[in-house]
């Protein structure tokens, strides 16, 4: 990557007849020089654009509609914002940086400002552990010097390591490290920063009892089954911090905290306490869900037939902590105003009960049983549905669900698919999932880092069908790359794999069958659409495997407000028939590009996308589809 020398150079053109007896205004031009020859790194272009920001903070440019009475008054306006520039530079680790001024006194009068940072300074470490042996300085020493190299010497980078030394002791069974002394020394000839740190690591300490202060109406069991340490482990603050993450995850308490009892020390032995607060027993949940596409489905909602638009209400009711022992209870009903020719509206009526700690501490058993209706571009569908899942956190980012569904499904659909097969339009299933999240990224609904992987196999018996069995696996992986550290702009990819299998695709049930398009999965076709089309009929054929990637570049220009650029791109797999009938279009790879707006709420973005679809086939496909829902698209 090319470094950036940065250079800026700042014109003030300052309109007046006679500026040093008469008050005249004056407007600001700034320009950006940079030299593109230097090798340079994302960490320090950043650095760059926070100088700009703070260049623009200043007030040269805020007043620049304000009279200036005076030359006089100008230079000392004009002094004040060098120091700035100077003292901001010198925060972002640019220590060596020039800043100065140029007045040219002309007509109009023309200052010109240099701000030239010079290269940013590497930290360097000097730290030494008070009350401990040389063994212990330096083995903890060469831990923090493998990972100073993700840290410059930046005022805010400084501060992040000395807070990362602190917490590795924290990790180590010392409860309260205290900072003697931080000093740092500069070298410009060699542009490095040492940093001197005296540290007293204090008493190394082990979890004992633990002491419970909560809400009436919610048992302390459930509280200490979700306690991540064990009596006479090593004090460690990362698990203090991942209990009070599952506690709040599970939405019962509006505030948790978690401390250590350092009066109550015993030897080497420290207590600790737990004190929650009781969040809303009972919370509301009302969306709305709209999109163009000819047809649409949303986890397990649907759209209307094809020219139609798609508005999906949907309205739950939660029972939180509903007997005492951390349960939760909701019903949730959906359905979409929009009628079709057939008089059929889709709507789903679901009852769930989740209960915690059933048959492991920290785990959770759901059941439910829905009933949905819908109509998509390829079938019209009736489910009655009872399942159970049991989900164990293995890790606090990683979670295996394990589950059985028992169904009944009415599916019609084009009548090309009905003809001379074994398939029936009525069928009975038992199906066993079993399901692994992997989740590094920093947020659900908006992540800016991290990756998260998704795997689902299940297991499905056909009751009195010829079909037998299938197997289904879908795979899914996502990756969000930050390109700054305010994390504004970030490059997020996704690719997902989809597949069943164990029979041949023309006795797999076209609901069953794998098909790409949509609102979460490449946006500029409709639900389903983007597969093959039977020839001679206006549906899509399906396949038994699918392929689809998605790539966004997010940005973040305001505290409420970013936009999306993104490209989308599908293939289905494994469609041909064996009957001359339901042959298909040639197999091919569909694409899509788009742009989109993100509003930022306290929950989740709204997001809000246009999508288009390359080599869109006439008659089928639309030129642009819209959607808008809630969280970034993966």
């Amino acid at each position: 990557m090319l470094r950036i020398l940065p250079f800026f150079f700042l014109v003030v053109d300052i309109f007046a007849y006679e500026p040093d007896f008469h008050d005249f205004h004056y407007r600001v031009e700034l320009i950006l020089k940079k030299d593109q020859n230097i090798v340079e790194t994302i960490s320090d272009m950043i650095s760059e654009s926070q100088i700009m920001v703070a260049i623009k903070e200043l007030r040269t440019f805020s007043q620049q509609q304000k009279t200036v009475t005076s030359m006089k008054a100008l230079k000392g306006r004009l002094s004040d914002d060098v120091e700035i520039i100077q003292k901001k530079a010198h925060i972002l680790g640019f220590y060596n940086a020039s800043v100065r001024y140029d007045i040219i006194d002309r007509n109009p009068v023309k200052v010109k400002i240099h701000v030239d940072l010079g290269n940013k300074f590497n930290l360097k470490l000097d730290v030494h552990y008070m009350n401990q042996d040389n063994e212990f300085n330096q083995r903890n020493e060469e831990f923090l010097q493998k990972n100073l190299r993700r840290f410059k010497a930046s005022i805010e980078e400084i501060k992040s390591f000395i807070g990362f030394a602190v917490k590795d002791l924290q990790r180590n069974g010392f409860f309260k490290p205290e900072i003697i002394e931080k000093r740092v020394v500069l070298n410009h000839e060699t542009n490095e920063a040492t940093l001197h740190l005296t540290i007293n690591p204090g008493r190394k300490v082990f979890f004992a009892s633990v002491e419970i202060k909560a809400f009436p109406g919610i048992t302390e069991d459930f509280i200490k089954n979700r306690i991540t340490w064990q009596n006479g482990d090593l004090f460690d603050i990362s698990k203090v911090e991942s209990t009070t993450e599952v506690l709040m995850s599970s939405q019962i308490f509006s505030e948790t905290k978690i401390t250590p009892q350092e009066k109550a020390i015993s030897g080497d032995q420290i207590p600790m306490s737990i004190e929650v607060k009781e969040d809303k027993k009972h919370t509301i949940d009302v969306g709305l869900l709209y999109s163009s596409a000819n047809s649409m489905n949303f986890d397990k909602k649907s759209q209307t037939q094809k020219k139609l638009k798609s508005i999906i209400a949907r309205f739950a009711w939660v029972n939180n902590n509903a007997f005492g022992g951390g349960e939760k209870l909701r019903f949730t009903v959906e359905g979409t105003p929009l009628r079709v020719k057939e008089k059929r509206t889709d709507y789903a009526f679901e009852a769930a009960l989740f209960q915690p700690d059933v048959f492991l501490k920290n785990n959770t058993a759901d059941y439910s049983i829905a009933r949905r209706q819908e109509l998509t571009n390829v079938f019209f569908r009736k489910n009655d549905q009872i399942s159970a899942r049991f989900s164990y956190p293995v890790a606090n980012y990683c979670v295996v669900r394990m589950g059985g569904n028992v169904e009944t499904d009415y599916v019609d659909a084009c009548e090309v698919f009905f003809r001379n097969t074994d398939m029936g339009k009525k069928y009975d299933t038992f199906s066993i999932p079993l399901e692994l999240l992997v989740d590094r990224t920093d947020d659900w609904l908006n992540p800016t880092s991290g990756y998260r992987i998704i795997s689902k196999f299940s297991e499905i018996f056909f009751k009195h069908s010829a079909i037998g069995t299938l197997k289904a696996l879908d795979i899914s992986c996502s990756y969000n790359h930050p390109l700054d550290d305010l994390k504004r702009t970030v490059m997020a990819f996704n690719l997902i794999r989809r597949s069943v299998f164990g029979q041949k695709i023309d006795v797999i049930p076209v609901d069953q069958r794998i098909y790409a398009g949509g609102m979460n999965s490449i946006r500029g076709y409709a639900h389903q659409m983007a597969t093959e089309m039977v020839i001679g009929e206006e549906t899509p054929m399906g396949g038994k495997a699918s392929l689809e990637f998605n790539s966004e570049i997010r940005r973040r220009f305001t505290e409420n407000f970013g936009g999306v650029l993104f490209f989308d791109g599908a293939r289905v797999f494994q469609n041909r028939s064996r009957h001359a009938y339901l042959q298909t279009e040639k197999k091919r790879w569909f694409y899509a590009v788009g742009i989109g707006v993100r509003y930022f709420t306290s929950i989740g973005p709204i997001r809000a996308d246009l999508a288009f679809p390359i080599k869109r086939r006439r008659g089928v496909d639309s030129r642009v589809q819209f959607v808008m829902s809630l969280g970034q698209a993966f």
